[in-house]
């Protein structure tokens, strides 16, 4: 029962973002890409398999990220700012189950969005018979993990945030959280172990984001396929941050009056 909720409430996000053109646009920028591709070319693609593969592999993380951020911060207030949030609450829905079927929706819309645009991408390298290696799967595995993680930040974020500052702050751990902890190392050995508590303690509030792409070893020759145990870690980390994100989430919107 409560699956046929999460699944109504999902299918909304996935119609809102059809009717935001927010997938149109993701189809577009595919479209560019095998544009893109196809100049590429007119030059050759001799010599330049590993670049066309890093750039492929850079535009599906910038963009399926930017997806993801846009797309679950402003879940619950534009449901609030519209007015629609009351009829949801008014039938049998609890405020948890709520929360679920949207974050349920965001990372779909996330998803569709990502393999849309590697399904592109692929065909567009695929042309220039630019192959990737079985590391692959584990790159698209790890990435929907990841998408999923930025998902149920962006809804704690928007729980306590107005939806442009939830956003802004979803793009600087996004994108700022690997120099944060680079910055971290660097120092650790330099300070006192007071402060080396602080960094480790900081630098465990961090959705460590990056944990969750292999671009790299996919865009280079050569990368064997990472341990499983690996993709299990990656998964027990996704289910105890993102699982205190969304408990996060619930605690501030229990208490918030609609």
């Amino acid at each position: 029962m409560k699956f046929r909720v999460w699944w109504a409430l999902a299918r909304g996000v996935i119609l809102e973002s059809i009717r935001r053109k927010d997938l149109w646009v993701v189809a577009i920028l595919g479209f560019l890409i095998l544009l893109s591709a196809g100049a590429l070319g007119v030059f050759g693609i001799d010599g330049l398999q590993v670049f066309a593969k890093d750039l492929a592999v850079s535009v599906l993380g910038l963009f399926s990220t930017i997806v993801a951020i846009l797309t679950s911060t402003r879940l619950v207030p534009d449901e609030v700012r519209n007015r629609t949030l009351y009829p949801l609450l008014a039938r049998p829905i609890s405020r948890l189950d709520f929360l679920l079927g949207k974050l349920l929706g965001a990372v779909l819309v996330t998803w569709i969005s990502f393999f849309m645009l590697l399904a592109l991408t692929s065909l567009a390298l695929m042309f220039f018979r630019v192959t990737f290696e079985p590391i692959m799967v584990q790159y698209v595995l790890a990435k929907m993990m990841g998408l999923t993680l930025l998902c149920t930040v962006g809804l704690a974020l928007s729980s306590f945030m107005t939806p442009p500052a939830a956003a802004t702050m979803g793009f600087v751990l996004a994108f700022g959280t690997g120099m944060i902890t680079r910055a971290f190392t660097m120092a650790y050995e330099t300070v006192d172990p007071g402060t080396q508590m602080v960094f480790k303690f900081v630098n465990g509030l961090l959705p460590q984001v990056g944990l969750f792409d292999f671009g790299s070893r996919v865009a280079n020759l050569g990368w064997s396929p990472v341990p499983g145990w690996v993709m299990l870690a990656l998964l027990g980390y996704l289910v105890v941050y993102g699982g205190g994100m969304l408990a996060l989430s619930w605690m501030k919107f229990r208490k918030q009056a609609v």
